[in-house]
């Protein structure tokens, strides 16, 4: 089994011959279409929290809490880089964190 992301899109790499058609159809058993985390703010609070458990279970420290105006600056920022941009954010907050409580203050500036 195989699962594999892109944001390209691949029938125009294929007519421009920058994908392998042949590859294109072995591949293209189940498409799933998501959109950009900027368009599901919805989804970022169960994603802020599942980073905070993971961080916190990785460096075995005690749980973080997130204030309600901390979650909503990053449910306000445009998510170009998606989730993986998200938990970076999250990751790169709690190491400089310095309480056991995110708040704004505590988001690096460029995602306030």
């Amino acid at each position: 089994r195989l699962c594999a992301a892109t944001n390209k899109d691949l029938r125009a790499e294929i007519k421009a011959g920058r994908f392998r058609e042949d590859l294109f159809y072995r591949l293209n058993v189940i498409a799933v279409t998501l959109p950009p985390l900027r368009d599901r703010p919805d989804d970022i609070p169960p994603l802020v929290q599942h980073f905070l458990d993971k961080w916190c279970q990785r460096q075995q420290t005690p749980a973080f809490q997130i204030t309600p105006r901390a979650m909503d600056a990053l449910k306000a920022y445009s998510w170009r880089g998606n989730i993986r941009e998200l938990e970076h954010v999250i990751e790169r907050t709690l190491s400089l964190a310095t309480g056991s409580t995110i708040d704004v203050a505590d988001i690096p500036d460029e995602f306030r």
